[in-house]
């Protein structure tokens, strides 16, 4: 399937970046409510899915509306990552993507995540791999500018797209920056004549930039921690009306979660969304502290519940 066909049905070019910890399946879901054209998979290791780890198998589970969802893995051995894609667990998916940013230490002392962009040449065996095990279904790559610096991350996008990329994602980062400080969105231009299309990602909060990112050549972008408590982003690019009842969607969220996870782990996962929807909001502090320190799930909706009764004129965003 080709990248165009991927989003003709999409109101706008838009991924929902995988950021591990937070695009659970239900998030996921949700965001397809409002319109986001492409989901992905918190990462997967490719060696854990070879070796039936239990706990990677439930990463994998999806909802029936999450249709165009990505599976992204990350590893470092061509074989593996072929092997990997080849399971019937990764059928489901429309497509692949494998992750060479993440630039957490553990990834990378592994040789995992962004640790491929020092190693160029394993890392196009790697696409390679796996393009050829999953074939005609499409794969993408994720990766930042670079380690230190983006003097090589031209040259990082065109071997991508060389060794079977049907696209890229690019988080305009360095290794270094972590999630600090801001995008540098230079070298968009060139990097967006590396032959495949480019998804631009990192501090997209708008419709604005959205279309300002199009203009330098992007295809589309992906937008991660900017869609955090604000699943609506994605109308709000798509330009398209938009109507979210936060603690409807919040509670929407837990019941999801809840027919497919253990409780102890619903509760746990809850807590950092629930977070993000009430940031920025007035008074939120102690609601933030007790849901932290919150038992269980129902504990944490009527923690939700009894903020949003107090503070009425913040449970609906609309732009109607």
């Amino acid at each position: 399937m080709s990248v165009e066909k991927l989003f003709a049905n999409a109101p706008a070019k838009t991924i929902l970046a995988p950021m591990a910890g937070y695009t659970d399946f239900a998030f996921r879901s949700i965001c397809k409510d409002y319109g986001v054209g492409l989901t992905v998979t918190e990462m997967v290791s490719a060696k854990a899915l070879v070796m039936g780890n239990t706990q990677t198998l439930d990463l994998l589970h999806r909802l029936d509306n999450d249709n165009n969802c990505f599976c992204q893995i990350f590893g470092h051995e061509p074989e593996v990552m072929a092997e990997c894609v080849t399971y019937p667990a990764l059928a489901k998916f429309e497509g692949i993507d494998i992750n060479m940013g993440c630039p957490v230490k553990k990834i990378v002392k592994g040789g995992d995540g962004s640790a491929l962009l020092e190693n160029p040449t394993l890392a196009s065996k790697c696409i390679t791999a796996v393009k050829n095990a999953i074939g005609a279904k499409p794969l993408s790559v994720k990766f930042r500018l670079g380690v230190d610096d983006d003097k090589h991350a031209v040259d990082f996008a065109k071997m991508c797209a060389d060794s079977g990329a049907d696209f890229v994602t690019v988080h305009f980062r360095t290794r270094k920056q972590m999630y600090a400080g801001h995008a540098d969105y230079t070298l968009l231009p060139q990097i967006a004549t590396c032959g495949v299309p480019v998804f631009a990602n990192g501090d997209v909060v708008s419709r604005e930039q959205y279309l300002e990112l199009l203009d330098k050549g992007a295809f589309g972008v992906a937008v991660g921690r900017g869609a955090l408590g604000r699943p609506q982003i994605f109308a709000e690019i798509a330009n398209n009306p938009y109507q979210i009842n936060i603690p409807q969607t919040i509670r929407l969220h837990a019941q999801s979660l809840l027919l497919h996870l253990p409780e102890k782990i619903v509760a746990n996962e809850l807590k950092k969304h629930v977070c993000f929807y009430l940031k920025g909001k007035r008074s939120t502090k102690s609601t933030v502290v007790a849901v932290n320190l919150a038992k269980s799930t129902e504990q944490i909706l009527q923690l939700v519940d009894a903020y949003f009764q107090e503070y009425p004129q913040f449970s609906e965003v609309t732009n109607d």
